[in-house]
């Protein structure tokens, strides 16, 4: 799926983008974590209550996603790839084994 997205999104970037430094997008990246946690915490306190905080975050999250495959387009990385590579040593992990 990972793929998929990276690819579907490469002509839509090269048009709208074109010859954009990575960069910019790691600071796009870096605003929507921002907007992610800003939502989060606003939740976590129960204040502003008119917002839909659960949605933000929803939001937010997507958004981190499409900015993390735009960013790994402009550095040439398969993000498939390397996330199938970091699950497969991750999930030999045991924390509660070994601290």
């Amino acid at each position: 799926m990972l793929k998929e997205l990276q690819n579907q999104l490469r002509p839509w970037q090269e048009h709208n983008f074109p010859n954009r430094p990575a960069w910019q997008t790691l600071l796009g990246l870096q605003e929507e974590l921002g907007e992610l946690s800003h939502a989060f915490l606003k939740r976590e306190q129960n204040i502003r209550i008119n917002e839909n905080h659960n949605e933000n975050i929803r939001d937010a999250v997507a958004d981190i996603l499409i900015f993390l495959c735009d960013f790994c387009n402009a550095e040439n990385i398969d993000l498939e790839t390397e996330v199938q590579k970091a699950w497969s040593e991750v999930s030999k992990r045991d924390w509660r084994k070994v601290k």
